[in-house]
Order: C-alpha cells, then sequence, then structure tokens
C-alpha cells in the first residue's frame, strides 16, 4: 500500500477525481452495500491485529468503570425530588431492565461478530454501509463530547476532597473558564492507553475495586442512618408517571456497556466472554443503583433533598459531613475511570471505520509493539482534551445521549431483521418488514400520545395493544432465517421488540435542541460520506476484488448478507473455533 492509499485512501488525486466523477452512481451502489463478517475481518488482518489480552473480568471492570461514574453522586438526589420521590429505586429498577434488553441485543452480536466497530459493525453487516455510518458519526462525537463532559466533573470533586473552593482549580477568562486538569488528564490517559490495553485494564481494574468499595462503605452508611419507616412515606408522591419519568432520566447512568462490545478483538474467548462482561457489569451496576438509591432517599426526607440532591449534602444532613470526603473520592475515581474507558471505546470504533476507509485509513493503523489503534487514540484525545479545556459540563451534557439511544434502537431493530431476513425470499422480508415497521410506528404513538396528551390512557392502550399484537405475530409467523452458532438472545423476538419500544420512548424524552444537534451533524457528515466515505471505500472494495450489488437494487437484491447459513458456516463458525483453540492455548500457559 503506497503512501497516499494508506494516508488518504486514493493512490493519486486523479485517482479520486475518477471516483468523484462517477459519485452518483457510486451512492446508488453503496447505500445497501453490507459488509460481511469475512470482509470486516479480512480488513482488520489488513492493517494489523490488536492484542488480545483481556478476560470476562477485565470486560467487567471496563463496564463497571464507565457505567458506575459522578453522576449517580448528584442525579438520583435530583430524580428523587423533582420527579418519583423515593420510588426512584423502581425508577432505576425499570431503568436498568430497559438497559438489559439493549444489552442483550449487543452480546448476541458481539459474541457472533467479535469485532472492535460494535455497532457500527453490526449494522453495516445488516442494513448497510450508508446507515451505519450515520450512526457511527453520531456515536463517535457523542462519545467525544461525553468523555469531555465526564472529565470536567474532575476539579469540583477534586476541589471537595482537598477543601479548596471549585474555582480556585480553574482558570477563568473573558470568554472562557480553562480546566486544565481536564486537560492534563485527557493527555495522560491519552497516553497509558497507547501503550497498552492491557496496562490500561490493570488500571482501570485497581480503581474501579477500590471506586466499588466506596460505593459499597456510602450504602452501609446510609443504611445505618437510615429512617425507612419516615422518610419512606410516601413512597410514589408524584405517582406512577413520576417514576417512568424518573427512569427516563436515570436511564442515561446505564449507558456505557455497549463500550465493552467495541473491546472484541482485544478478548481471549469472544465468544464466551463478550456477553459474560455486558451483562455481569450491567449486573454489578444495578445492584449498586438500587441500594444507592434506597440508601439516599431512606437517609434524607424529601424536603431535604429538594434543597441539595447529592449524597455529600446527604450526609451532611444526617451529621456525618466527614463522609463528603469519601462521596468526592469515590465520584474522583468514579470521573478518571469513566474517562478512560470512554475514550479507549471511540478510539476503536473509529479505527474499525478507518479501516473500512470511510475515514482515512492510517487512522487504523495498529503499533507493532503495543498492539494498540495509536493514531486513532491519540487523535481522539487529543481532541476530547482540548473541548474539555475550553467548554463546561452544563454546555457539554446537553449534547450528548441521543446517538448512543438510537445505536441501541436500531442494533435491537437490526437484530431482528438479521434473524428473519432470507435472501431471495421477496415476498416473506416484505411481509416481515411491514410487520417490524408497524411494530416501530406504534412505539412511536405510544411516545407521542404519552409526552402531547399525557391524560390519554386509551391513546396509549391501543398504541401499546398494537405493539404486543406485532411482536406475537412475528413470533408465530416469522421464520428466522439464521440461528446464531453461539449466545442468542433469550425470549426472542421479545426481547429486541420491547427494546425497541423502550428505546423509542427514551428518545421521545429528548429536548429540542438535543434533535437540533442530531440533525445538523448528521447533514454534515452525510456530506463527508458522499464527497469522501463513499467514495474511498469504493475505491477499496475495488482493490480488494470485492462484489457490489447492481446499480438501483436495494436491500432484498442483495445475493447474500453475512448472516446466511452458508457465511456462518465458513465465517462465524471457523472463528468461534480458532478463539476457542487460542484461549485453550492461553490457559495451558504456565
Amino acid at each position: 500500500m503506497g503512501f497516499a492509499t494508506e494516508f488518504f485512501g486514493f493512490p493519486s488525486g486523479g485517482a479520486y477525481v475518477k471516483q468523484l466523477k462517477r459519485a452518483p452512481l457510486t451512492w446508488v451502489e453503496r447505500v445497501f452495500k453490507v459488509r460481511t463478517f469475512q470482509e470486516q475481518e479480512d480488513d482488520r488482518h489488513e492493517v494489523g491485529e490488536m492484542k488480545r489480552c483481556l478476560g470476562a473480568f477485565d470486560l467487567i471492570c471496563i463496564g463497571v468503570g464507565l457505567m458506575l461514574g459522578a453522576g449517580v453522586f448528584v442525579t438520583t438526589g435530583a430524580v428523587a425530588a423533582n420527579d418519583a420521590g423515593p420510588a426512584v429505586i423502581i425508577s432505576y429498577l425499570v431503568a436498568g431492565f430497559s438497559a438489559c434488553l439493549s444489552s442483550l441485543c449487543y452480546a448476541e452480536f458481539s459474541a457472533n461478530m467479535p469485532l472492535s466497530g460494535g455497532a457500527y459493525s453490526y449494522i453495516s453487516a445488516v442494513f448497510g454501509e450508508f446507515l451505519a455510518w450515520i450512526t457511527v458519526a453520531n456515536l463517535i462525537l457523542e462519545y467525544i463530547l461525553a468523555n469531555a463532559a465526564v472529565i470536567r466533573g474532575f476539579s469540583p470533586y477534586f476541589a471537595m476532597l482537598i477543601n479548596k473552593a471549585p474555582e480556585s482549580l480553574v482558570t477563568a477568562t473573558a470568554n472562557y473558564t480553562l480546566d486544565w486538569f481536564a486537560f492534563g488528564w485527557c493527555l495522560l490517559l491519552t497516553v497509558m492507553l497507547v501503550l497498552g490495553t492491557k496496562e490500561s485494564a490493570m488500571f482501570n481494574l485497581v480503581v474501579t475495586i477500590v471506586h466499588i468499595i466506596l460505593v459499597v462503605f456510602i450504602i452501609i452508611a446510609g443504611l445505618v442512618k437510615s429512617k425507612p419507616s419516615v422518610n419512606l412515606q410516601p413512597f410514589t408522591p408524584f405517582g406512577v408517571r413520576g417514576i417512568f419519568n424518573g427512569a427516563a432520566i436515570v436511564f442515561f447512568s446505564y449507558i456505557g456497556f455497549d463500550a465493552v462490545a467495541t473491546s472484541a478483538e482485544e478478548v481471549k474467548n469472544p465468544k464466551r466472554d463478550l456477553p459474560l462482561g455486558i451483562l455481569g457489569a450491567l449486573c454489578v451496576v444495578t445492584i449498586c443503583y438500587i441500594l444507592m438509591s434506597l440508601a439516599l432517599v431512606s437517609m434524607v426526607p424529601i424536603s431535604a433533598l429538594q434543597e441539595a440532591g447529592s449524597f455529600a449534602a446527604a450526609f451532611q444532613y444526617v451529621g456525618m459531613d466527614w463522609a463528603r470526603y469519601i462521596v468526592a473520592l469515590g465520584a474522583v475515581l468514579g470521573i478518571i475511570t469513566g474517562t478512560l474507558v470512554g475514550m479507549f471505546a471511540v478510539s476503536r470504533i473509529i479505527a474499525a471505520v478507518a479501516r473500512q476507509h470511510l475515514l482515512p485509513p492510517f487512522l487504523a493503523k495498529v503499533h507493532k509493539r503495543f498492539g494498540t489503534p495509536y493514531i486513532s487514540t491519540a487523535l481522539s484525545g487529543v481532541a476530547t482534551a482540548v473541548i474539555a479545556l475550553f467548554t463546561s459540563f452544563d454546555e457539554l451534557l446537553n449534547m450528548v445521549s441521543i446517538s448512543t439511544l438510537f445505536a441501541f434502537w436500531i442494533v435491537a431493530l437490526a437484530l431482528m431483521w438479521k434473524r428473519y431476513y432470507t435472501p431471495g425470499s421477496n415476498g416473506k422480508n416484505a411481509l416481515m418488514a411491514g410487520q417490524l415497521l408497524l411494530l416501530v410506528g406504534a412505539a412511536l404513538t405510544f411516545t407521542i400520545v404519552y409526552w402531547v396528551m399525557p391524560d390519554s390512557y386509551i391513546g396509549m392502550i391501543v398504541a401499546a395493544a398494537v405493539f404486543v399484537l406485532m411482536a406475537f405475530t412475528l413470533f408465530f409467523t416469522g421464520r428466522q432465517g439464521h440461528r446464531p452458532s453461539s449466545y442468542s438472545v433469550p425470549l426472542f423476538p421479545f426481547v429486541p421488540a420491547l427494546s425497541v419500544g423502550l428505546n423509542t420512548f427514551l428518545l421521545g424524552q429528548l429536548d429540542r435542541d438535543a434533535y437540533i444537534r442530531f440533525g445538523i451533524w448528521t447533514v454534515a457528515v452525510t456530506g463527508v460520506y458522499m464527497l469522501y466515505g463513499s467514495l474511498a471505500s469504493a475505491q477499496h472494495d475495488k482493490k480488494a476484488d470485492r462484489a457490489l450489488p447492481t446499480n438501483g437494487s436495494t436491500l432484498n437484491d442483495v445475493p447474500s448478507l453475512p448472516y446466511s447459513a452458508a457465511a456462518e458456516e465458513k465465517g462465524l463458525v471457523a472463528h468461534s473455533k480458532a478463539m476457542e483453540t487460542a484461549a485453550d492455548a492461553t490457559a495451558a500457559k504456565p
């Protein structure tokens, strides 16, 4: 591969101009161009392989490290005071159930397609390149913004820990509040991630274990000071609607388990360890959230929570002012691990997209010594550091979450399409597509009625009935064209169907600004795809001599999808066996 091809994706400027001249034809050809598992595997081998060094316990710590951050220390009190009351405990349970549905879908995909692209790899293998690009481009932006938002929380909690005013740790200028602690931590964590995944995972493991010990202490101390007979009454002061409103807010505390899927190419035995890591991390975090919320609302009455909803204020209320240092330390550790894992995830996603030439391919290069995608890690880390230096936490927080929810929604939909789609059976596929559209339409109708006409229970009941009817129709009439060889979602299709419904509901909870940001960024990245990504990807496939759909074709016209039985037998099963053999060999070493 020449320098120009390696850096830009084209051997010369003339080759780019030639592709640009046939751009309209290329766009038509590639909108539904699916990338099979084998194609994505070939791309992985082309740029270098990452070191397989992670086990199930490492993955659980990665997931916990990202999810169990500082947000829970403040969000819980605010939701209890303004939305759910003591029933915030149920809100966390409902949100955890919703996250569990999405995690089960990710677990099936990750076990059967162990690739570092996460949602991008799954969507591109089912719905095609363009929709996968739109999803992943929004995810990349959201991860970078979220990482910057998380690390901006370091200075206030560190100031609490050392008895300083938060303003003393930042530099105020006429237009910006510069946070050099956030900037420095981003650069330090970036260097750590470049030097090796195992080393970063070990650091995350140690910090996460200490963090969990502090969380357990907070739970025990809170329960010791609890007065449930007084403070838990009334349990649902805002009614059932308050519980679900609270669930929609605290759900964002669960975002992060998808980062575990991006480590697939660095896992010793992905077929076994990825489902364990994803589901294990979610279970640990859910238990911690429920017990922490129980401790808080049992310790402090609602009237006190309305004045200051944080755990630090709650401990001060019950005469344990010293415990605020424990809270601050726990928050600081959660911020560090959350930023570390978030930066780890986004670098893997960028590398996966770049090796398929939707981004410049040099971003996918893997360091020969360290076994990490060092260029994508360095560039995304520096971008996070610069944003965190100049932008406040509140400004960043309003711009995140929509992309992750959209990815959860479309991955669940992709799982159902993948299971039911049968190449060549256009009539059956059209019927199944209609059923899925009705399923999504019913969920959307329920969400609109819930938010726009909150007293229209008949509308919600009808929409929910149509949703349930479509799910049962798929169960009884849908014929699965593919069954995974390893882990599979239980209670199919009800689990992914419920995931689609709940994520539709949660998407409806987001404000107008989130959708404006999503729309503007989507238009921008569509332009990037049309002028670069689709052309470079077509050039890459042409060099690899890969077949494309004919002009004007649709997804149903593609001769075969990656999930046909033949593809699974040749690719996925062989890969799983190879991973098991490698895992056994690793385990046999002294």
